[in-house]
């Protein structure tokens, strides 16, 4: 899966679902006999959920033609951790961060 050649030909896949959506890598980590894959992808000034839900399940469609054996659990794992805290978040990202500072004068 993670295969460069491979890429190339999910990236196609998942780029059809959207003008602004794009693959930008594909993270696996297998656990007994399931296998958990994380996308990341670039969405333009949107959040993109939607973007990247239709752009995963066009992945696993495409993959399962191939693997018709494969079973399809969920398109979210929580491996992608949405709307909870989680270290995958800390260590790999999620979303753009910003740091301010600011310098307010007092009235002494």
């Amino acid at each position: 899966m993670e295969d460069p050649a491979n890429f190339e030909t999910l990236a196609l896949v998942f780029n059809r679902s959207s003008r602004f959506a794009r693959l930008q890598s594909v993270q696996c980590a297998l656990a007994g006999r399931n296998l958990y894959m994380r996308f990341t992808c670039s969405t333009g000034d949107a959040m993109g959920m939607n973007m990247v839900s239709k752009g995963v399940q066009n992945v696993l469609d495409y993959l399962q033609s191939d693997f018709p054996d494969m079973d399809i659990i969920s398109i979210s794992g929580n491996f992608c951790s949405d709307k909870k805290p989680a270290a995958v978040n800390w260590i790999e990202g999620r979303g753009k961060s910003v740091v301010c500072e600011a310098t307010i004068k007092g009235r002494w």
